[in-house]
């Protein structure tokens, strides 16, 4: 098959943390398929500030970027951002087959699903399978998770989109295990889902040591905190409203009092929208358990990951919305490092409990974090260890992203018919 893979935020090694696509491409070429992925020219997930060249390849993997402007937060830059996108995708009717092939599928990938309008155009134009591949339910994530009121019409139009895209897919491809009930009653014909969540790349090499000075800090405080005996926790990753971190630092204020936050500490690597004030909160509870620093490439922030001790999920408890499910890039990081993992949520069909690798505090309460932190601090270091290497195990197994993508190419292949 030739697949054109829509993945307005894609990226991959050296250029943007979101590398599902790429291994997913990287994967197909392994068994004889080719793939094309289109990137938006700028978006918030590329580790650098610079514009995506036209036309690059990552490893053999090809990328053709689609036009879009530059943008900061989530104000109307943002919008047109999408708007962009979209029409670019449009453009691909004039010239896409002669220059990357007549595709056999077209899978269109969220968050925002608008470019599944231009996709099903070209996926009738050109006879191709038009898959529709969600990664968060919007707009229910955008109502549960983010607060936006249901009769905002933003989220009335992502409503209208989610619905339309469940009418036309010829297949739904979900990073959540448990969402095809909720799709089936959005439109979605029946026998037309397949669960494909993220993976790891179990041949994947080391990371190497990082270089940026942010990154050589970050390692340093690691040290200096494990040459102390603390356990150390780490959260890579935005640090908005729906990462929940502010109840860990409430938890660190509860282990403060009890008089044993000097046994753990937290790097909090990234940042958000709520980066600053997390800072403040931290200062005013008077912790000495939490380092902030910035974002990092994703490599570095792997190798990081791997010095710590324990990976903190964060995210706020949703259970109307991860009752469906969840598959958070950060978990499969975890696991891959054979990190051990505290959730602090509920979720239909978690990872986690799955493995027996972590955690899973059923909600996010910072009283629940903080007895998760103490029943981590006081496991043996062996103990630990091996309930890191039964998640690196289970992944290798469960989430290979090789039988990932195999998979998903024969649910494209039977949805052709």
């Amino acid at each position: 098959m030739n697949i054109w893979y829509l993945s307005p935020y894609a990226g991959g090694p050296g250029v943007g943390k979101a590398h599902r696509a790429y291994h997913l491409a990287a994967a197909w070429a392994g068994i004889g398929h080719s793939a094309t992925i289109f990137p938006a020219t700028f978006h918030h997930l590329l580790e650098t500030e610079q514009e995506l060249a036209d036309d690059f390849q990552i490893d053999g993997v090809r990328y053709h970027s689609l036009a879009a402007r530059r943008y900061a937060g989530n104000g109307a830059a943002r919008l047109l951002n999408m708007l962009d996108y979209c029409r670019s995708v449009g453009r691909l009717e004039t010239d896409g087959v002669a220059r990357f092939g007549r595709p056999d599928a077209i899978i269109v990938s969220s968050p925002h699903p608008f470019p599944i309008y231009p996709a099903r155009r070209l996926a009738r134009l050109f006879g191709a399978t038009l898959v529709f591949e969600v990664r968060d339910l919007w707009p229910l994530s955008i109502t549960d998770i983010n607060g936006s009121p249901a009769w905002h019409p933003f989220v009335l139009f992502t409503g209208v989109t989610e619905r339309f895209a469940y009418r036309h897919a010829d297949l739904a491809a979900s990073l959540l295990g448990a969402a095809e009930p909720h799709m089936l009653q959005c439109g979605l014909r029946p026998g037309r889902f397949v669960h494909v969540p993220n993976g790891v790349d179990p041949d994947a090499a080391s990371p190497e040591p990082p270089t940026t000075e942010t990154a050589l800090a970050a390692d340093a405080t690691i040290a200096a905190w494990k040459a102390e005996g603390r356990l150390v926790f780490i959260h890579p990753g935005s640090q908005g409203a729906p990462n929940a971190l502010d109840r860990l630092l409430d938890a660190a204020a509860v282990l403060k009092t009890r008089g044993s936050e000097g046994r753990t500490g937290l790097i909090l690597l990234g940042h958000g929208a709520q980066t600053e004030a997390l800072k403040a909160r931290a200062r005013d509870l008077g912790l000495s358990s939490v380092a902030f620093f910035g974002s990092v490439p994703k490599a570095e922030a792997l190798w990081l990951t791997a010095r710590a001790d324990v990976g903190y999920a964060g995210a706020r408890n949703h259970p109307g919305v991860y009752r469906y499910g969840i598959s958070f890039n950060k978990i499969m990081d975890f696991m891959a490092a054979g990190l051990p993992v505290l959730l602090p949520l509920s979720a239909g069909g978690d990872p986690v409990s799955a493995a027996g690798c972590g955690i899973v505090t059923g909600d996010d309460s910072p009283e629940r974090i903080a007895a998760a932190i103490e029943t981590f601090a006081g496991m043996s270091d062996d103990d630990r260890r091996a309930m890191g290497m039964r998640g690196r195990d289970h992944a290798r197994q469960a989430f290979d992203y090789r039988r990932i993508a195999q998979d998903y190419a024969d649910a494209i292949a039977a949805a052709r018919g």
